[in-house]
């Protein structure tokens, strides 16, 4: 027997496996958890590393411009930031169990439930999160042993209570105000109870099997409304939505089916597209306004600000003032080069969805994601 080959073979072999793709993110973040879940769907190999704040510093922020998650690090060297781009890259790879449907009205509605998932949604899962104190601690405490993992406690706490401010501080800017959070709780319990009846009827959101729309309402619902302790039971008492949301968090070895036929939207969705349309259009057809109206003032620039100024959130009919953001732009551009030029059809469907403002325009400028910013491309 000769032993050294047999050394160099097994070292050979830990090191062919130990070439996965790196998923780099913590249990908290709802992007990280939209990433996972998606990983475990395709089966795609990786390893799941929560970045501490050295990691966040000197690895991640030199790779994409910001200590951001997720960010996924490849053996080839290749580094990927923004969860959506994640899935885009990996599905074009993996076409085995695409999670974008091929029909036209499916795709669009899957999309757009992942535009509300990762751009609306938010606004509920940080007031939750930071407006009831009962989640202080545990996320305290979440944030220290993720950031700074072999330091005392009471480090962690320190430097963890840096983080929390930060965060908390997003709430205001979104136009989450006192006078704001009983009308933004109505409009999220309508949505969970939405969702309720839906899963009662159907496995996932299109029925058959989880699509991108899937992933994205996960990643919001079991990172935060699910997982921080309080409110207690948003999530678990709504029975229906609850078996979803734990078949999403699984291994997905559950028998699959199609997707309804002739392009089909399950009837229980329906009001819950168009929900989520009232709610986030005024928001869309503003970034779009501000992208126009920046573009137009600022022709020589190729960078695009996070913000156009201000513009008004309203829910259940109470307004305030928030930040009028670039990224949803660049969602919705994304949403109209996967289903192409909409058909009648489609067109109608829009319309039925109070969406046609958005989605029936040429948008004025195309724009690319680059190293977590946006630019003129």
């Amino acid at each position: 027997m000769d032993v050294k080959k047999i050394k160099e073979k097994h070292k050979n072999k830990e090191k062919k496996m130990a070439k996965k793709d790196q998923l780099l993110g913590w249990d908290v973040s709802p992007y990280t958890a939209k990433v996972g879940s998606y990983f475990n769907y395709k089966n795609i190999p990786y390893d799941y590393k929560p970045p501490n704040a050295h990691t966040l510093f000197r690895k991640v922020q030199p790779a994409v411009g910001k200590m951001i998650m997720p960010t996924v690090f490849r053996p080839d060297g290749t580094v990927l930031q923004d969860s959506s781009l994640i899935i885009d890259v990996y599905d074009m790879e993996n076409p085995n169990k695409p999670v974008f449907p091929d029909t036209p009205k499916q795709a669009f509605a899957s999309m757009l439930l992942e535009l509300f998932a990762d751009e609306w949604l938010p606004m509920a899962s940080l007031h939750y999160r930071w407006n009831y104190k009962g989640n202080l601690k545990f996320i305290i405490g979440e944030f220290g042993k993720n950031a700074l993992p072999y330091f005392p406690g009471f480090v962690q706490r320190t430097v963890a209570k840096k983080f929390a401010g930060k965060m908390s501080g997003y709430l205001p800017i979104l136009g989450i105000t006192k006078k704001m959070e009983p009308k933004l709780e109505v409009a999220v319990e309508n949505i969970l109870s939405l969702l309720d009846k839906h899963f009662q009827a159907c496995k996932f959101l299109l029925d058959g099997q989880p699509t991108i729309g899937d992933f994205a309402l996960y990643g919001q619902l079991y990172a935060h409304l699910h997982r921080d302790p309080e409110p207690v039971d948003l999530i678990r008492k709504y029975d229906h939505l609850y078996t979803w949301l734990m078949a999403m968090h699984g291994s997905f070895d559950q028998p699959l089916e199609a997707l309804p036929s002739n392009d089909e939207i399950p009837e229980t969705l329906m009001p819950i597209l168009q929900t989520m349309a009232s709610l986030q259009v005024p928001l869309l057809e503003q970034s779009i306004q501000g992208m126009k109206a920046w573009a137009e003032q600022n022709p020589e620039k190729n960078r695009i600000p996070p913000r156009f100024g201000d513009t008004t959130l309203t829910i259940e009919g109470e307004s305030e003032t928030r930040y009028n953001l670039s990224y949803p732009y660049w969602m919705v551009q994304r949403i109209k080069q996967r289903v192409g030029e909409p058909s009648t059809e489609l067109q109608e469907f829009m319309q039925e969805l109070g969406l046609a403002s958005v989605f029936s325009e040429a948008l004025p400028v195309k724009v690319g994601l680059k190293r977590a910013r946006l630019y003129k491309s």
